[in-house]
């Protein structure tokens, strides 16, 4: 099987995020308080399980899941290390999720609507998925929002392989939210090298 670009920098995953340390903590402390307690989670392309092993303790169960053979990998060993046992980890297409309707007290997507050719089809798609009365949490990078330090990583990463589809700014992405015809949301903007747009849908 040929490797993706996420198989071949997964072993330099966290370190590349710890690039943008500021913004990324934040919005992982961001999520940790939207996560409601006891609640049912699925991750979307959590790569190497950051995310899902900071809400560990407040989720009764999680599925983490990726495209990315090795992210998930390590995503396991991370759990592992953290003596973790209620997450599970699976492969899986953010585009078609093999779930059924409204499954999830809560649904995380996290870095990766800008790599989609579709994002739309995917906020629907993850949507789907929400139990009525739960959560839809989209942080983003908005990489269209940048200052010099932040454009020459980006073109590091693209040098490796890195291809994004979309460039947000606050309007972008706020625009692309409401076009996908989801429902209401909140948006919280953090910032950062790379700043980060995190919205929340609430399914009613």
């Amino acid at each position: 099987m040929k490797k993706t670009f996420w198989d071949k920098i997964a072993f330099a995953y966290d370190t590349a995020e710890k690039l943008n340390n500021a913004a990324y903590v934040k919005m992982l402390d961001e999520i940790y308080e939207l996560i409601p307690e006891g609640s049912n989670v699925l991750e979307c392309a959590g790569g190497t399980g950051t995310i899902s092993v900071k809400i560990a303790d407040k989720a009764e169960k999680i599925m983490c899941t990726d495209m990315s053979f090795n992210m998930l990998k390590y995503a396991k060993r991370k759990a592992e290390k953290n003596n973790i046992s209620n997450i599970s980890f699976a492969e899986s297409d953010i585009m078609n999720l093999d779930y059924k309707s409204e499954t999830y007290g809560a649904v995380i997507a996290a870095n990766v609507l800008h790599l989609l050719d579709e994002p739309e089809k995917a906020v629907k798609e993850l949507m789907r998925v929400v139990k009525k009365g739960g959560i839809l949490i989209l942080p983003t990078f908005l990489t269209a929002h940048t200052g010099a330090f932040s454009d020459l990583l980006i073109k590091v990463y693209k040098f490796l392989g890195f291809n994004p589809k979309k460039g947000y700014d606050e309007d972008k992405y706020i625009n692309m939210l409401k076009a996908c015809n989801a429902g209401d949301f909140k948006m919280k903007f953090i910032k950062g090298k790379i700043p980060v747009g995190l919205a929340v849908f609430c399914k009613q």
